[in-house]
């Protein structure tokens, strides 16, 4: 059976937990597949190309299409925050991996949680701006996490000898949640106010 793009992508996201992201390479893709690395090229052109394929895997395999029933538009975000964190934290830099990258289906960006305002009047660009504020959060808290935390569970001893260590404290996941909570009371107030002006 021949080599697929899928084999790759499965292939990369693999050895990113062995190597992270500096060391994976599509030489040592094709090592692992047993294929000459020219093999690779038919599928994928360069590594930026296999890494906008592996972040539209990983967001695939994680992410749920649609809200659920009657959950309310703050809920939603934050339910898709928080899937989209963990989805990150699945992989060793896993967040250096996703952001700066180009999902390659779609089809995966269906849902827009903020589409009743929309709906109600509320400009698209405006949905848009209040989505990638949230957005830019989680993916940069979720990069910063990981730079602390490089393998889960071990923090970089790095860390606890800085003059900042106390912004490090160990609890990670309250300090993710109260961040998450700042952004969204500014991000609703801010189009509550667009809604008024």
């Amino acid at each position: 059976m021949g080599l697929t793009r899928q084999d790759i992508v499965r292939a990369g996201l693999r050895l990113l937990n062995d190597v992270g992201l500096n060391g994976l390479t599509l030489r040592l893709i094709a090592q692992e597949l047993g294929v000459k690395a020219p093999a690779l090229y038919w599928h994928v052109k360069n590594k930026q190309e296999l890494l906008d394929e592996m972040a539209t895997q990983m967001y695939a395999d994680a992410m749920p299409g649609r809200t659920p029933e009657g959950m309310g538009e703050r809920e939603s975000l934050e339910l898709a925050s928080q899937q989209m964190r963990r989805m990150m934290l699945a992989y060793r830099d896993g967040a250096k991996v996703f952001s700066g990258t180009f999902l390659t289906d779609q089809t995966l960006l269906t849902d827009n949680p903020l589409q009743a305002r929309v709906d109600a009047g509320l400009e698209p660009y405006l949905a848009g701006r209040a989505l990638f504020t949230v957005y830019s959060y989680v993916v940069g808290f979720t990069i910063e996490e990981q730079a602390v935390y490089p393998v889960p569970g071990e923090r970089d001893p790095r860390y606890d000898l800085t003059p900042t260590a106390w912004v490090f404290d160990d609890d990670v996941e309250a300090r993710f949640g109260d961040g998450l909570t700042m952004v969204l009371n500014g991000v609703f107030a801010w189009l509550d106010d667009k809604v008024t002006s």
